[in-house]
């Protein structure tokens, strides 16, 4: 292989990585953004607080009215 076959096989190769990380990109870019770690753990608690919660209250209510 001469050095301008080699050179055209190199610039070919430039090419599609650019091409490659411009997609990526793009795809990055339409994708809503992921929530840490740590937030998505802290809704799970609430919502596990707020589920314990309410049914606390609901025997709650069930012994006041049976009183």
């Amino acid at each position: 292989m001469n050095e301008y076959v080699t050179h055209l096989l190199v610039k070919e190769r430039i090419e599609e990585a650019r091409a490659f990380g411009a997609r990526r990109a793009l795809v990055r870019s339409l994708r809503p953004p992921r929530r840490p770690v740590r937030v998505h753990l802290g809704l799970v608690l609430v919502r596990i607080g707020h589920w314990m919660l309410g049914q606390t209250l609901d025997r709650a209510g069930e012994a006041d009215r049976s009183g």
